[in-house]
């Protein structure tokens, strides 16, 4: 079935739209059936963002950070957050958190901005071995888990649905040149995901320009596919809005419903 874009709504079959979250509601509000999230990122723009929003759904969720002190001020006390810091090559440290609880879902809000330019795929690697590990060696979480991480429009299938020339020129200079490094740490994230079959169900957002602003209430998402006539190298949309896709589409991923892999977000 093809899925279409719609204002606001998840790329699932679902047809109700849920209620999201902003960073300013309070931590208090709570859903119904509490999940429990393992969280890479949670100290940059978009994970923090996330962060916030999880916990004030009442959600429980394992940050893995290299510096705490970088955490939200807000969420630091938290009673859902758990915080766990090492560097992401450290796997052992992360198997050793996922046991503790194993995690409902995985999010990767990680960024290769500098150098050595390979958070992504370190942070993935890392990832995958704990969970391959957790299916290996504990038969009662032998469950594939939700793996969501945040890419870039251009990458995967989508790299074929940029339109006109002009944009496929622009898209090509960026990633022989600047953009050369962290598009290929985003290629071997890819590869590595998809070496993992059977250990985690992969869901991978597709933004075109983040920016800084509040919440859309009004942002379309939905299978890249069904994506491709709204999606343009110059359109945007905000780190709040595609936290808030995020929230939702690991909510309903646990619940059983069937998500896309390549989710598009952009604002209309």
């Amino acid at each position: 079935m093809t899925i279409k874009p719609r204002a606001h709504d998840l790329p699932s079959s679902l047809t109700r739209s849920m209620l999201g979250t902003t960073a300013s509601e309070s931590l208090t509000h709570v859903t119904a059936t509490p999940l429990h999230f393992f969280l890479l990122g949670a100290t940059g723009r978009t994970g923090s963002l996330f962060l916030t929003q999880a916990l004030s759904r009442g959600h429980v969720v394992t940050a893995f950070v290299r510096n705490a002190s970088r955490l939200p001020a807000a969420v630091n006390a938290h009673p859902n957050l758990r915080v766990v810091t090492g560097e992401l090559h450290e796997a052992d440290k992360m198997l050793r958190a996922m046991k503790k609880i194993t995690p409902d879902a995985v999010y990767i809000m990680l960024a290769s901005e500098v150098a050595p330019y390979t958070a992504v795929s370190t942070g993935t690697e890392s990832v995958l071995f704990a969970l391959r590990e957790l299916h290996a060696t504990h038969p009662a979480n032998q469950k594939t888990i939700p793996l969501i991480s945040i890419a870039a429009w251009g990458l995967g299938p989508t790299a074929g649905y940029i339109k006109g020339l002009f944009s496929r020129w622009i898209v090509g200079v960026a990633k022989r040149s600047f953009w050369a490094k962290p598009f290929a740490d985003f290629e071997r994230q890819l590869a590595d995901i998809e070496g993992a079959p059977g250990i985690i169900i992969p869901i991978i957002i597709l933004p075109p320009i983040l920016n800084n602003r509040e919440k859309s209430n009004s942002y379309l998402s939905g299978d890249a596919s069904a994506m491709r006539n709204v999606m343009g190298i110059t359109n945007t949309v905000s780190r709040a809005s595609i936290a808030d896709l995020c929230l939702k589409l690991g909510e309903n991923v646990v619940s059983g419903h069937k998500i896309p892999q390549w989710i598009a977000i952009t604002n209309p």
